[in-house]
C-alpha cells in the first residue's frame, strides 16, 4: 500500500515546484538607469528644476537642497508608517515618555527603564534629481530610496524604490508640471 502512494507523492512535489514562481533576476543598471531617465522637449532646465521642485513639494517632500548651476536637487519625506499609533508618543496615556510604568505604594508614578517592544515606525523616502541641458532638449534623472526607522529610531531596512511605475507616475506628474511652467500657470 505505501508503495502505491509513493509515485502520488513524488508528482504532487513536481507538481508543487512547479507552480512555485521563479525569483525575478535583479536589473541591470542600465535597466535602472533608463526609467529613472525622462527627456523633456525644452532647453530650460531651470524651468524643468522648477517643475520638479512643485511636483515634490506637492507630494510633501521637504527639498534639503537645490544647487541650480550643477541641476541637483535633494529631497526627503517621512511617512508614518506604525499602524494604530498616533501623536509623538505612539499613542500611550503618558504621551511617549517610554518606560515602564510602576505605580509606588504612595501613589506615586515610577518610570523604569525603556521596555517597549520595537515596531515600524517612520518611512523616510529620500529623493536625489540630476536635471540637465542636452542640446534642445533637457534630460532628468531622479532616484528615490526608502528607508524604515523603528520607534526608537534605529534603521530597520533601507532599500532604493525600483518600481517602475512609481517612477512612471513621478514623470507623469513632471511632464504636468513642466507644461504649467511653460504656460506660466
Amino acid at each position: 500500500m505505501l508503495s502505491a502512494r509513493r509515485p502520488v507523492l513524488v508528482l504532487a512535489v513536481i507538481l508543487a515546484g512547479a507552480c512555485t514562481p521563479m525569483a525575478k533576476p535583479p536589473k541591470t543598471q542600465l535597466e535602472v538607469r533608463e526609467y529613472q531617465t525622462r527627456t523633456f522637449e525644452t532647453p530650460d532646465a531651470k524651468q524643468v528644476m522648477k517643475a520638479m521642485l512643485n511636483v515634490l513639494q506637492d507630494d510633501g517632500y521637504v527639498v534639503k537642497n537645490a544647487v541650480v548651476e550643477l541641476g541637483l536637487i535633494t529631497a526627503s519625506k517621512d511617512i508614518d508608517v506604525a499602524p494604530g499609533r498616533s501623536g509623538p508618543g505612539g499613542g500611550d496615556i503618558f504621551g511617549g515618555l517610554g518606560g515602564t510604568v510602576v505605580f509606588g505604594g504612595r501613589g506615586g508614578v515610577i518610570f523604569g527603564p525603556q521596555t517597549q517592544p520595537t515596531y515600524r515606525k517612520t518611512e523616510v523616502r529620500d529623493f536625489t534629481g540630476n536635471v540637465s541641458e542636452f542640446g534642445t532638449q533637457t534630460r532628468v534623472r531622479v532616484s528615490f530610496q526608502r528607508k524604515v526607522l523603528d520607534n526608537r529610531g534605529d534603521v530597520v531596512d533601507v532599500e532604493p524604490i525600483d518600481d517602475l511605475e512609481f517612477y512612471q507616475d513621478f514623470f507623469s506628474r513632471m511632464d504636468k508640471s513642466v507644461f504649467l511652467q511653460k504656460e506660466q500657470l
